[in-house]
């Protein structure tokens, strides 16, 4: 994953422009790329046995308000929580912090980034609306980022009883059998799975554009999906089911966990322009087995 990430960050670079004076932002992007390559993998691993034994341990308790929690609130006009959004955010930040205080916490519900170097970033259940309604699609998901770049995560699906997880120096598991992404090389023959952000029902210009997209992918791919939770979503890509995923407007907490469990499945995260994707920056997210990636984007451009 971190090889992909400076393939990206760098690939402007190449021996032709070596005497260019790099940016400010590129010379912090690279010392980040290589603190993150020091980290060791036997902390990584202790963190990322603290995440999954939290996420099942939440996972669990959501499971006994599976399509009748007691109180449902809105945060926009299709924009949902319940009272299980908050008491699992709070089950989980209790925990993480007691284990690792030094870290920062940013969770859908509080919604406030400590900017620590290290910082948890979760979402309680992802796939609220599926959850309440009783549609069986939903997870706990939480990642962990250095200074902004996803490290690990932590993917959990309640109603099957499913982990998958991955680190920076690991490879991707499902339930602790190894997982890869898929060997397919055409868009034509592809499943493809995407997701609208809360903007398009209020947004007609904002709806335009991402049915455009849409009607565009469908032309173009075997079948397009929409099942609502984006954690799980690149879950589905990282093991093979689906061969892509592409969706504008998501938050930290939707991708952080399934960014890194997809590219150490062998997949691939940029944005529009082929470059390393920001999860802070809500810009059209694509990911994919590599394979179909350049296709994908030239549907989207």
């Amino acid at each position: 994953m971190i090889d992909d990430i400076i393939t990206l960050l760098t690939k402007s670079f190449s021996k032709k422009n070596k005497n260019l004076k790099l940016s400010d932002k590129e010379i912090e992007d690279n010392v980040i790329l290589k603190e993150i390559k020091e980290l060791s993998k036997s902390k990584l691993n202790r963190c990322l046995k603290c995440a999954e034994h939290i996420a099942i341990k939440a996972g669990k308790y959501s499971l006994k308000y599976f399509s009748a929690p007691k109180k449902v609130s809105k945060k926009g006009k299709t924009d949902l929580f319940t009272e299980i959004d908050l008491k699992n955010e709070k089950i989980i930040r209790e925990y993480l912090l007691k284990h690792y205080p030094k870290f920062g916490f940013y969770g859908e519900e509080s919604n406030t980034n400590d900017n620590k170097k290290f910082t948890w970033i979760v979402d309680p259940i992802d796939g609220t609306s599926n959850f309440i309604h009783g549609y069986p699609f939903y997870c706990v998901s939480i990642g962990l980022a250095y200074k902004g770049i996803p490290i690990l995560g932590v993917v959990y699906a309640p109603l099957t009883d499913t982990v998958y997880k991955a680190h920076i120096k690991s490879k991707a598991y499902k339930n602790n059998k190894v997982i890869r992404v898929s060997n397919n090389n055409k868009l034509i023959d592809s499943i493809i799975i995407t997701g609208f952000y809360y903007n398009a029902s209020i947004d007609d210009d904002f709806l335009h554009d991402r049915m455009v997209d849409f009607a565009n992918m469908v032309k173009r791919t075997l079948a397009l999906r929409r099942d609502g939770s984006a954690a799980l979503d690149i879950c589905m890509v990282a093991e093979g089911v689906a061969d892509g995923f592409f969706e504008y407007g998501l938050s930290p907490w939707d991708i952080c966990a399934g960014t890194v469990i997809l590219k150490q499945a062998g997949g691939m995260v940029t944005d529009i322009d082929m470059k390393e994707y920001d999860i802070f920056s809500k810009e059209q997210y694509v990911a994919s087995n590599k394979k179909i990636h350049k296709e994908m984007l030239k549907v989207l451009e």
